[in-house]
């Protein structure tokens, strides 16, 4: 999204943009999102407010608020028309590409733009956060056929991107020919970026004494670690502190008593973005996959942080598929639990002389079709031994 703006700004060289163009360039961005994102700030934005402190035009700055707070002026009522899109902002009287340029600006230095993490929305299906939307369109862009057939791009698909570039929004290209949802799955899975740091794909990459671990498979992404014996590892603990230096404890869920570990064995991958979760019998869960790697080869803590809410928790059932083949195990049963639904999770179901690296999926069904609820950023941490 942002590359096009660039070129957009580069084929304008130093002529003014025109009002299409300057539309376009903002429409379905995450820069477009923080001016919507400001102008429906309904405490805070007042016509005061985008005539002094945005700087726009009088007449522009009272005509975006009389447009979103409606005939009785007053925000929060219902007559309220909020801000859908750049081309609504841009249809108000005295508003144009100056004056989306200023908005736009100020949205980007005030921390109304969305950060990679954010949901964006969901297209066919599939939700998108925006650094999604980003790394795929980048990819879709500029991919060669056979790039995007590595990617499970299905010919016909690859044939509208090809067709289609440039592709500015996920929306446009959800929209095309032969792009369904799996296709932006397939997008999705292959331009993910890795969780982490020092990651490595051969111990080639690693700096001297450092080898490359838990490649999942013998495949994909592994993380540099020193595998080197250090004094105190395996010894008793119950807390991080009864442990040497660069030892943790581990096992703690798993056993009486913990042990120590190295600190490399102890690692957390999280998840942003959001989903809905529809008010209707689910006849099968929603799917979140992601990616544990550079562990060593088995499991021992499996935790789980979630920011998930739902009205009516007895409907839902939320589990966890391990990268093993293993059946999905239940971290939540509103059938046989009660009360709120956690935020932690630890499971202990999952076999512990199975593989820990690979790809483990979410799970989250609403089974009996009652209440509504909305999934949030999650976080698994993991500890490990060698088998």
């Amino acid at each position: 999204m942002r590359p096009l703006l660039s070129i957009l700004v580069l084929l304008a060289g130093c002529a003014a943009p025109t009002e299409d163009a300057a539309v376009s360039a903002l429409e379905g961005t995450r820069e477009g999102y923080g001016i919507l994102r400001l102008l429906n700030d309904g405490e805070g934005t007042t016509a005061a407010f985008l005539d002094v402190d945005v700087a726009l035009d009088r007449r522009a700055a009272q005509n975006l608020i009389n447009h979103r707070d409606g005939w009785d002026g007053v925000f929060g009522t219902a007559d309220d028309d909020l801000f859908d899109s750049i081309a609504e902002v841009d249809a108000v009287s005295y508003v144009g590409p100056s004056a989306l340029e200023r908005l736009r600006e100020f949205a980007v230095l005030n921390d109304y733009v969305p950060g990679d993490n954010a949901h964006l929305g969901t297209y066919d299906g599939v939700d998108f956060t925006y650094g999604e939307a980003d790394r795929v369109l980048d990819f879709v862009n500029v991919a060669t056929d056979a790039e995007l057939a590595d990617a499970s791009v299905p010919s016909r698909a690859i044939t509208s991107i090809v067709d289609a570039r440039p592709i500015a929004t996920v929306a446009v290209l959800a929209d095309l020919y032969w792009v369904g949802q799996r296709t932006l799955e397939h997008l999705i899975e292959a331009t993910a970026e890795p969780v982490g740091g020092e990651v490595c794909m051969s111990h080639d990459d690693c700096a001297a004494g450092l080898r490359c671990t838990g490649r999942p498979g013998g495949e994909g992404w592994g993380k540099c670690r020193d595998l080197s014996n250090r004094p105190g590892f395996q010894e008793e603990c119950d807390e991080d502190a009864q442990c040497m230096d660069r030892l943790i404890c581990i096992g703690q869920t798993v056993y009486t008593h913990g042990y120590c570990a190295d600190d490399w064995m102890r690692d957390s991958f999280t998840v942003g973005g959001a989903a809905s979760i529809p008010p209707v019998v689910m006849t099968g869960p929603m799917g979140f996959p992601f990616t544990v790697y550079g562990q060593a080869s088995v499991p021992e803590d499996i935790i789980l942080d979630i920011d998930i809410v739902h009205s009516d928790p007895s409907s839902l059932w939320i589990g966890l598929q391990p990268p093993t083949g293993q059946e999905a195990v239940t971290l939540w049963d509103g059938a046989t639990m009660t009360g709120p639904l956690p935020t932690r999770f630890v499971d202990r179901a999952i076999y512990r002389d199975d593989a820990v690296n690979g790809t483990y999926v979410l799970l989250v069904q609403n089974v009996g079709g009652r209440g509504e609820g909305r999934l949030g950023e999650f976080t698994l941490t993991v500890t490990s031994r060698w088998d």
